[in-house]
């Protein structure tokens, strides 16, 4: 039963009890009244394999900093990767062709001599930015309309498709609406495919006439038109 710590009579006239009070114990160094530290007997038994769930505090420890440090490395080789990928493509880009993207950007002035002399010295107008869009649409997106003629004239591919929806330099001309009346009708002077779909198999004109705009629908139907003749 364990080990008798006291014991308790008590007297009321008609009835006497007695109360005793006993401890448990399964460590025989208390049956010897040896001071035991109970949390180093804890840390004792788990060390022991008392429970066998834990392991040893330094274990536990151990594996809580290996996790950590698991979690800590992976983030930070996504990350290196990531600019990796980033600086591989920017140093794929030749100084001519970072020149031809910046002057269709949007801080560059689109100036035709600019883009013919960048093309002379071997710009490729067909290059991508190092968000894979072709410079025909970046100069689009810019609204730069006057460099369009010049870099088809030198090769550009004009249904060059680009991005998860696969939009030509004609979508994103249309999707900016009467912004982009003008690079919708250089393009379309260049004979741009107005039957090219994007991956949700729409076609630029489809993206016209969705957006209910009059004035850019009516583009498309004149260059339908002249097709047709």
């Amino acid at each position: 039963m364990g080990k008798l710590i006291s014991a308790t009579v008590h007297e009321d006239g008609y009835e006497v009890s007695v109360r005793l009070n006993y401890i448990q114990v399964s460590n025989k160094n208390l049956y010897f009244n040896k001071a035991v530290n109970f949390s180093d007997h804890f840390l004792s038994s788990v060390t022991e394999g008392g429970t066998e769930l834990f392991g040893s505090r330094s274990s536990l420890v151990s594996d809580c900093s290996q996790s950590t440090s698991d979690t800590t490395e992976k983030v930070k080789r996504t990350k290196n990767f990531k600019t990796k990928i980033f600086q591989e493509k920017k140093e794929q880009l030749t100084p001519e062709n970072r020149l031809l993207l910046k002057e269709v950007g949007p801080s560059g002035g689109g100036r035709v001599s600019v883009i013919e002399q960048l093309l002379d010295e071997g710009a490729d107008p067909n290059c991508r930015d190092n968000e894979d869009r072709p410079v025909i649409t970046v100069a689009v997106i810019n609204k730069h309309h006057e460099v369009i003629p010049v870099l088809v004239q030198r090769g550009a591919d004009i249904d060059q498709q680009w991005g998860p929806l696969r939009n030509t330099a004609l979508h994103e001309a249309t999707q900016l609406g009467l912004a982009g009346r003008e690079c919708v009708s250089a393009l379309l002077r260049c004979s741009a495919s107005i039957q090219r779909k994007n991956t949700r198999g729409q076609t630029a004109h489809d993206l016209a006439v969705r957006a209910g705009d009059g004035l850019i629908t009516s583009l498309f139907a004149a260059k339908s038109g002249l097709d047709d003749c």
